[in-house]
C-alpha cells in the first residue's frame, strides 16, 4: 500500500515522494495502516495503528486544530479531506505530510469509513 514515486524538483532533479494509506472503518471499529504509514507517521508497527481520536498525538501541536477540522468535516459532513500537517513533537524537527481522502458513505448516507492517502517527500 506504500510506494515511493518521484516528482520533479527545482533544477530538474527528482525527489522521492512516499505515498501511504490509512483506513478507519467506523462500523467494524478497525484501523488499518500500510507499512509506509507507520514510517511516515513515525510510529512503531508493533504498537499498532492509532484511532482517529489518538491521531493528533503524532501531530505538531500547532497543526492539531487543522487536523481536527479536516476529520470532523469528513466524518460529520461527508466532505473530502485535504491538507498538510506536520508530524513530530516539535515544530523545528517536524516533517510535512499531505493528507487527502474521502469518507465512504453507507446506504443510509452516514459515514462508515475514512480512507486517507498520505504523501511525504
Amino acid at each position: 500500500m506504500s510506494h515511493p514515486s518521484t516528482t520533479a524538483a527545482a533544477g530538474g532533479r527528482s525527489s522521492p515522494v512516499m505515498i501511504a494509506a490509512a483506513e478507519w472503518d467506523l462500523t467494524a471499529d478497525t484501523v488499518r495502516w500500510s507499512p509506509g504509514a507507520y514510517r511516515m507517521l513515525e510510529r512503531e508497527p508493533a504498537l499498532g495503528p492509532l484511532t482517529l481520536d489518538q491521531l493528533p498525538s503524532l501531530i505538531v501541536p500547532q497543526d492539531r486544530p487543522a487536523l481536527r477540522r479536516m476529520v470532523t468535516a469528513a466524518l460529520v459532513h461527508g466532505r473530502a479531506l485535504d491538507g498538510v500537517v506536520r508530524i513530530g513533537r516539535h515544530e523545528e524537527a517536524a516533517s510535512a505530510v499531505r493528507c487527502s481522502g474521502r469518507p465512504a458513505l453507507g446506504p443510509d448516507g452516514h459515514v462508515v469509513s475514512l480512507r486517507i492517502l498520505l504523501e511525504a517527500g
